[in-house]
């Protein structure tokens, strides 16, 4: 069944987690007196505000927000400018106790790797939430890391952060702790700051014009799938992905240019495609809506979005 709204795989279009290139553009600017930049990971359990807070460093959208614990599913890097130096942040998967499935083995497994080849690491915490089993698993996975850490007392904003002097009791193991929000910014500019002065002189990583690493058509195909999350809540099982068919340019009879997107909604049951699709198709229709918007406002042009939703049968 399909459904026009007016308005790739995961696995291919994720982008490296690496830089395309370790020679700065031409054009980028150019390398100051000790000018610092390197690779920092973004580590913590799951819904710890992350990707949020990636999003807030960076001064713009590069990484799907949703209540959904493990949305990120792939290591987006965001890339922060200053004139003393340039930032970039890789977003990872948050560490989910849950039982064990391919894609949370999978998902974690990708959390670790992205430790590797990094010059510093940001271990954001909740302090709203008690310290538990997923927090005690992204302290194992940091014991391996011998890079400088920094430890990110989150959501300052909260009012209520019982957690709050447990982890400043742990604070002696970082090089520094610094409270922030990824909701308001607020303390962004002091963690950005420590961040700069661990990292290793070196000539910026990308061109001060580029704000992420994630190709196009990667953020099209996670804008869409946050709204699949969005608009549908908690019964739309993880494996929920989405995948383009075509992007291409085109113009109305009046001649105003928009883009074409088709693309697919993939789950791995018929029960999960009637409830993506919804009463009178009226689930697809908000999705879309939803998703045409973000869309629109990414890309900064009109979108005609054909969203269809496929059943993808497990291999046995």
């Amino acid at each position: 069944m399909k459904d026009e709204v007016n308005g790739p795989g995961p696995e291919s279009l994720a982008a490296d987690c690496r830089p395309r290139s370790q020679t700065p553009d031409p054009k980028s600017r150019a390398a100051a007196p000790s000018f610092h930049s390197g690779l920092v990971a973004l580590i913590g359990r799951t819904n710890v505000g992350k990707s949020t807070l990636l999003n807030a460093l960076v001064g713009r959208k590069v990484s799907i927000v949703t209540p959904k614990p493990q949305t990120t599913r792939h290591p987006v890097q965001g890339i922060v400018h200053r004139p003393q130096g340039q930032v970039v942040l890789v977003d990872t998967p948050g560490f989910f106790k849950t039982r064990s499935s391919a894609l949370v083995d999978e998902l974690h497994g990708r959390a670790r790797n992205a430790l590797e080849g990094i010059d510093a690491v940001v271990h954001v915490v909740d302090p709203s939430r008690d310290i538990g089993a997923e927090d005690a698993m992204v302290l194992e996975a940091l014991k391996a890391v011998p890079q400088p850490r920094v430890l990110c007392l989150n959501k300052c904003d909260l009012r209520r952060r019982p957690a709050l002097d447990a982890w400043r009791e742990r604070g002696s193991s970082y090089a520094a702790v610094v409270e922030a929000s990824g909701r308001t910014g607020a303390g962004t500019g002091d963690l950005v700051a420590a961040l700069l002065r661990l990292l290793p002189e070196h000539p910026p990583l990308y061109p001060e014009d580029q704000v992420t690493n994630a190709h196009r058509d990667f953020e099209i195909a996670e804008l869409i799938r946050e709204q699949v999350y969005l608009q549908t809540g908690e019964e739309i099982p993880y494996r929920t992905a989405v995948e383009l068919d075509a992007v291409e340019p085109a113009v109305t009879r009046d001649g105003r240019p928009y883009l074409h997107i088709k693309a697919a909604i993939l789950t791995h049951h018929d029960r999960h495609q009637r409830m993506l699709i919804g009463a009178g198709a009226q689930k697809i229709r908000s999705i879309g809506t939803a998703a045409r918007r973000e869309l629109e406002t990414r890309l900064g042009q009109k979108v005609f979005l054909d969203l269809d939703v496929l059943v993808e049968k497990e291999k046995e």
